[in-house]
């Protein structure tokens, strides 16, 4: 779900170029083409690999899909830290307040990792972020990391300044370099501290990519540029 909807304002931009510059009908699909095609790559993955069931995948990438659609024109880029704050803690009440209630009247939300356990050839291959509250603690975190790194004195400083396309690129690496040892970190076998890491995990991942990360790019970059001598 979260693939589908953080790519969706990329396909529709690279859409909206290609429409203008290309004539072909089959040029101007390709981004949606991909996209869909990246989508269903995702979904297979999720099926034969994280051991997901076809509906949950199914029902996620079209959520996404349509979360994508409907948040692109609604970016709160103007919002203050506390909408972001309260966003995340709305979050986690009310989807604590829900399963709860479900749970009391019966319902197991967690019915799917209990089959998956049941009928998986490898149960080993289950993993702790298949349950609910995973994905909770995930987009909480990263809905207050996002306010946090929006309203940071790095990123005033560097959305003051212009980037070049160098400097893009080299965030683009220093940034992977950064998220893929951070992804590796934090999984305790117990439930309730992985909720705990993984939250604080997704609540840094915006600040490095939007903030820290560009700053010490720009920073960089600016120590190492030549002094201008006036004639």
């Amino acid at each position: 779900m979260i693939t589908g909807a953080a790519l969706w304002p990329i396909m529709t931009a690279l859409s909206s170029q290609v429409a203008t510059r290309a004539r072909s009908r089959w040029v101007r699909v390709m981004p949606s083409l991909a996209y869909c095609t990246f989508l269903l790559a995702v979904g297979l993955s999720r099926i034969f690999i994280l051991a997901h069931f076809p509906h949950q995948v199914l029902a996620g990438l079209i959520t996404g899909a349509v979360l994508g659609w409907l948040m692109t024109p609604r970016v709160p880029m103007e919002r203050e830290l506390s909408f972001y704050g309260l966003t995340a803690l709305a979050l986690m009440l009310g989807t604590s307040l829900i399963y709860w209630t479900l749970f009391t009247l019966g319902l197991d939300l967690s019915w799917s990792i209990s089959l998956a356990f049941k009928w998986c050839e490898r149960p080993e291959w289950i993993h702790v972020d298949s349950r609910p509250f995973a994905s909770l603690s995930r987009d909480s975190g990263a809905a207050l990391g996002l306010g946090i790194a929006l309203h940071s004195p790095c990123y005033a400083q560097v959305r003051r300044a212009q980037l070049g396309n160098g400097q893009k690129i080299a965030c683009l690496v220093l940034a992977m370099g950064l998220l893929g040892p951070l992804d590796w970190l934090g999984h305790p076998p117990q439930i309730s501290l992985f909720y705990i890491f993984n939250f604080l995990k997704y609540t840094l991942w915006p600040c490095l990519v939007l903030a820290l990360v560009p700053w010490a790019v720009h920073m960089f970059s600016a120590q190492e540029a030549p002094p201008i001598h006036s004639s």
